[in-house]
Parts: C-alpha cells; structure tokens; sequence
C-alpha cells in the first residue's frame, strides 16, 4: 500500500513538472534509469532499458516496450504496442539446440551480444511496428504500422515492410540536408511556434535564422523516486 502511495505522489510530481508517466516509478525496471526532457507523455509502457533517455515533446503510446534503446530524441510520436530494441541474440542457434535446457539443466549458460538502438528526433512510429536492437532510426524518419526494423533508416526515410524496406523519402536530398543543418529540433518553443510548419523551405529558412535554443529541464525517473537534474 505504501508502495502505491509513493507511485502517485510521483505521478502526481511528474505532471506539475510537465511530464506523464501512466505507470509511476513502479512501472520502470528495478534497473532503469529514465531521463525525460519536459512535455514528454509516455502511456502504459513497458519500459526495461537500462539507461534511457527521451526528448521533449514526445510521446509514447500504450502497450509498447522499450527494450535495449539508449534513446529517443525530440518530437516523436509513437504509436500502440511498438517494441524498440528487440533482442536478436537470446538463443544460441549455433549450439546443438536453441532451447534454454542446455544452460538451466546442463550447466552451459549463453549470454548473447546487446547492442543498444538510437532513435532521431522527429521519428513518427506506427503501431505494431518492432525495432531490433543495435539500430539508428534517423531524425525524421517514419516506420509504417507493423513494419519490422532490421537494418538501420536513413534520415526522413519512410519505411514499411518484413524486413522493413525504403518506400521513398519524404523531401528531396538537398531539402533533407538543410533540415538537418537547421537542428530545429534545439529551438525554443516560442521560437517554434512563429515557424511555418507546412511549408519545408520556407521552414528551413526561418528556423536558421533563429538562434533561441530550447533550456528544458531534465528529469530523472527510477523505481526509487524521481529528481531535476
């Protein structure tokens, strides 16, 4: 009882500092430790990472799993029952069996390679998609619903598929490369709010003209309570 106390005082702190976190502290891994930037809303997630930390202004949707993924940067939107980080390596498919009988009764234990992924800033992920680990997910990249992510995504590239494939990129390369220069992204909001978001080039022209970078506070989450960094 005591222990859900303490999880909606939490909570509660989280949300007066500008954050959402639906399961508290108790939902993280005894091991995790979150860094979340201000305006972020994370839904009821399984988050288990080791060291994880996610940009201002993102959101995370309800039943995804955040496995080995270091982090997840500014703006991103990701949907319903997306897992990031999967594991590839958790059986050993070179021994005589893949089953876990040889390490829990035979005495050979099998610890596999971890690779961390890294997902961009301005990263939309649909539903259902999953993102094996040790991948880079650049900034502006978009995962269609129910992809599956095995290779690394370019910048602004719109991807979809199992295997996920490119189905084209959103804007031409030279536009890709300026908005990528422009680092919008580290903008204030005020800043942000004056910029023409739905025209590319005249977006890219303003945003570099602005040198009012964003100061938001970071905020550090474990099961023990949470802190400003």
């Amino acid at each position: 009882m005591i222990k859900e106390f303490r999880n909606a005082y939490w909570k509660r702190w989280l949300r007066k500092q500008g954050c959402k976190l639906s399961n508290g502290p108790l939902g993280l891994s005894s091991r995790t430790t979150l860094l979340l930037e201000e305006h972020v809303s994370i839904g009821p997630v399984d988050v288990a990472a080791r060291h994880l930390s996610v940009g201002a202004y993102t959101y995370i949707r309800g039943g995804s799993e955040l496995y080995l993924v270091q982090s997840i940067g500014r703006f991103c939107s990701i949907g319903n029952n997306v897992l990031i980080g999967q594991e590839r390596d958790t059986h050993p498919v070179h021994w005589a069996t893949s089953h876990p009988f040889a390490s829990d009764e035979a005495g050979l234990p099998y610890q596999g390679k971890q690779k961390m992924s890294v997902i961009g800033h301005d990263v939309w992920i649909g539903r259902d998609a999953m993102i094996m680990d040790g991948l880079s997910v650049g900034t502006g990249a978009v995962i269609a619903a129910r992809a599956l992510v095995t290779k690394d995504v370019p910048p602004y590239a719109i991807v979809g598929g199992s295997p996920a494939r490119i189905i084209r990129y959103r804007f031409a390369p030279e536009l890709i490369e300026r908005l990528l220069a422009s680092q919008w992204w580290t903008l204030s909001p005020e800043a942000l709010r004056q910029l023409p978001f739905d025209d590319p080039e005249r977006f890219v022209q303003h945003a570099s003209s602005h040198a009012q970078p964003a100061a938001y506070k970071t905020l550090e989450v474990t099961r023990k309570g949470c802190r400003v960094r």
